[in-house]
């Protein structure tokens, strides 16, 4: 499942940079609008927006440079609960990030200089996989098919 670097690039830059500045927001109103996501083949699609979350934004954790956050959904547009979020070559783990009961995952990252390999799995759905490295926030949303 890859995908250009330009596409990838475009589909992040499109996306937006996550909340700049202040690093901890009230509870954010989602988009009312579609939401610019990758699907499996790396095309670009649209989804629909997600819920208004029932608690505020956690603030970025001390030591922490850079977010990544996004929302994971199948390939109706319908958010997937419990995605892992896996970092590195180890696969899922007891710790790892997961998806919220709207798809939406937040992961806090300190500065490297080096890439992640990032790894979304969930039972009954193919494998994403994406190598990111990060000089800002960054908003990444994904369709996994069945």
């Amino acid at each position: 499942m890859k995908i250009g670097a330009a596409l990838l690039a475009a589909g992040i830059v499109a996306c937006g940079p996550a909340a700049s500045g202040a690093k901890s927001s009230p509870t954010p109103e989602p988009p009312s609008s579609p939401i610019l996501a990758i699907k499996p083949d790396g095309l670009p699609t649209f989804v629909p927006p997600t819920r208004r979350p029932a608690t505020a934004t956690p603030g970025m954790n001390p030591g922490a440079a850079y977010r990544l956050e996004g929302v994971v959904v199948d390939d109706q547009g319908a958010p997937i609960v419990d995605v892992c979020i896996a970092i590195g070559p180890n696969g899922c783990q007891p710790h790892s990030p997961r998806t919220d009961d709207r798809g939406v995952y937040i992961i806090d990252l300190p500065v490297a200089e080096n890439a992640y390999d990032f790894h979304w799995t969930k039972d009954g759905y193919q494998e994403v996989t994406r190598r990111l490295s990060f000089t800002r926030d960054q908003v990444l949303n994904l369709v996994l098919a069945h």
